[in-house]
């Protein structure tokens, strides 16, 4: 007769080997997943960087358009001023409603580049009182 001792060894060696092999066969088919759906995923950003691409590419040419189409308006608005003929000074603006103009022209302007405007007024000057 086989000693107990060996048996029970035998039934641990099967017991650790079936676990194992019960292991090996989850990894296997956890990998199988996981690479099965990385491939449905890449598949996706596929479809969707072709897209982009389409995307990308009507951007780049409306872009360059625009751009060209923004070129050609300067420069026609450029030639009309230089060729329109001088303006009888009779037509020109009443003094105060020109320089209403010019002063909210300057301050545009000076909005627009973020510095802080000249025009403030100065403070009285309460030394002198």
């Amino acid at each position: 007769m086989i000693p107990l001792p060996y048996i029970l060894g035998a039934l641990v060696a099967v017991f650790v080997l079936g676990c194992f092999n019960g292991y090996a066969i989850r990894n296997s088919s956890a990998k199988s997943a996981a690479t099965k759906a990385y491939k449905a995923a890449e598949g996706q950003r596929m479809v969707l960087q072709g897209q982009l691409d389409v995307v990308s590419a009507r951007y780049e040419v409306e872009r360059e358009r625009a751009s060209r189409v923004a070129v050609e308006r300067h420069n026609t608005i450029r030639e009309f001023y230089r060729a329109a003929p001088p303006v009888d000074a009779a037509c020109g603006l009443p003094e105060l409603p020109y320089s209403l103009l010019v002063n909210s022209v300057r301050d545009a302007n000076i909005a627009a580049s973020g510095e802080p405007s000249n025009a403030m007024p100065k403070p009285a000057d309460t030394a002198s009182h």
